[in-house]
């Protein structure tokens, strides 16, 4: 079977974004007096915003300016929603030796996904995973340090979705395009097992429907002075692409986290060169080079997927934060981490929909800049279109898809009031990060304290949350320290 591939200078249905100007604090502002020039996107994994930050900020006060939604006082999840005697459960701390927690990957395909939704209940996560209490549980500041003082310090949405009911692939491919092949949505497509042999038919209908799919790449291939790079590592041909295995954090055209892969027109040398090293980011970075857009993909031991150790995770965020802030062009860079998928993990709010396909469940989203307040969390519901949004809206490069042309961009982290901050420096290793932590910088009014007078959370230790039934389950979870 041949794979059909469009030219790189196919058509697309898109348009101009709604507004050529918008509003950021009061302020109106054109996409050319805007001060960010460069927009970082990174793409961590499998983290619903309850797993990370559900007990971040509940109420305000000393280091929380703001206040976010997250897991309620009382809050008892059911087991089976259809039959209340099997009990429920109350989400959880984790505690340190849930670091690599759990395992192995709990399911977040399509049919998990619409499972755990339960047509909007949000209460079927236990029946649907299958993974015994897991998905229940949470990290908070002992256990993800350097994730809270980044929120404290700077911005975090609490009402930020990933864009579809699915696992990492479609949503990368939103995340860049406002859309994604059909068949990606529903089926895991891969490259055959050994090199040389036929493509499965999943393989091919993928390959083409990707062909057909427009995405950030053919916006920023017509785009007059606008640089980009997608930090991953650099393609080989195309030839070789199609023939490798594929899945997360591998070279090739069915790559889970690295959708334009799957584009022939990727591999043409008007495009091949923007697709580098991730390594490359941080020279970049040092050198004052940063491209106007830019997306950063971390590898699988760095990236929070189960079971990597989640203080990798936070070591190579805390780099690349670091990285930006000591940068010549820290004063006029924004940037942006969230987590590409739910991964299975428990959410209690119900995402807004906007159609069959979406959007999907809540995922972290922290926003690092000069003009972002201290510890500012944003209500305001968006997505990964938003994110590409942004990039259309200050690179004036219209958009793709009704998604991303009507998505609203998040210009509510930028006080333009305000003078740039200087930058807050981070600990790279979680065991010398201490939540809250204090920052010279911090403006007056939002007093920080080292080390902090008390900060105690109730956890729970456990053997396994994968009990033989619901009961031996919840009998599993014991009162902690």
């Amino acid at each position: 079977m041949l794979v059909a591939v469009l030219a790189a200078s196919a058509t697309f249905a898109g348009g101009a974004r709604a507004s050529p100007e918008a509003t950021t604090t009061g302020v109106s502002v054109s996409p050319s007096q805007f001060p960010i020039q460069h927009i970082v996107v990174l793409v961590m994994e499998n983290r619903a915003y309850d797993n990370y930050f559900g007990t971040y900020c509940l109420v305000n006060g000393t280091y929380c300016p703001d206040n976010a939604t997250g897991i309620p006082s009382g809050l008892c999840i059911p087991l089976n929603p259809a039959n209340d005697s099997a009990g429920c459960v109350t989400p959880f701390n984790y505690t340190a030796a849930n670091l690599t927690m759990p395992k192995h990957g709990l399911p977040h395909d399509y049919t998990s996904s619409m499972a755990a939704y339960n047509n909007g209940s949000m209460n079927n996560f236990y029946l649907a995973e299958g993974s015994g209490l897991t998905p229940f549980g949470h990290y908070n500041g002992s256990t993800i340090p350097i994730y809270w003082d980044i929120a404290q310090e700077y911005g975090l949405g609490d009402h930020f979705f990933s864009s579809v009911f699915s696992y990492s692939l479609p949503n990368h491919w939103y995340l860049l395009a406002g859309q994604s092949p059909q068949i990606a949505v529903y089926k895991v497509p891969s490259g055959p097992k050994t090199a040389g042999m036929p493509l499965s038919s999943t393989a091919v209908t993928y390959l083409n429907e990707s062909n057909q799919t427009p995405s950030a790449e053919d916006l920023l291939m017509n785009a007059t002075g606008v640089s980009w790079k997608y930090y991953d590592y650099s393609l080989p041909s195309y030839g070789r692409a199609i023939q490798a295995r594929g899945g997360p954090d591998t070279v090739g055209a069915y790559d889970f986290w690295n959708p334009q892969a799957a584009k022939a027109e990727s591999y043409t040398t008007a495009l091949a060169s923007h697709f580098v090293n991730r390594s490359s980011f941080f020279t970049d970075a040092k050198r004052g080079t940063l491209p106007n857009a830019s997306w950063i993909i971390p590898a699988f031991t760095q990236s929070d997927h189960p079971p990597a150790n989640v203080t990798k995770g936070e070591s190579f965020v805390a780099r690349v934060v670091n990285s930006i802030e000591r940068s010549p062009e820290w004063k006029s860079t924004a940037l942006f981490i969230t987590w590409d998928d739910y991964g299975g993990f428990w959410d209690q709010m119900t995402p807004p929909s906007v159609d069959s396909l979406g959007l999907s469940f809540r995922v972290p989203l922290l926003v690092v800049s000069p003009y972002t307040p201290v510890g500012y969390v944003s209500h305001s519901a968006e997505s990964f279109e938003s994110l590409l949004g942004f990039i259309e809206w200050r690179f004036s490069l219209g958009c793709l898809t009704v998604r991303d042309c009507n998505a609203q961009i998040p210009l509510e982290y930028f006080d333009l009031n305000m003078t740039a901050r200087a930058a807050v420096i981070f600990p790279t290793s979680p065991s010398m990060a201490t939540y809250p932590m204090s920052v010279a910088q911090s403006p007056a009014g939002v007093p920080m304290g080292w080390p902090p007078a008390t900060y105690t959370n109730s956890t729970f230790n456990y053997t396994s949350y994968d009990g033989p039934t619901p009961a031996a389950d919840l009998a599993y979870v014991t009162p902690g320290d």
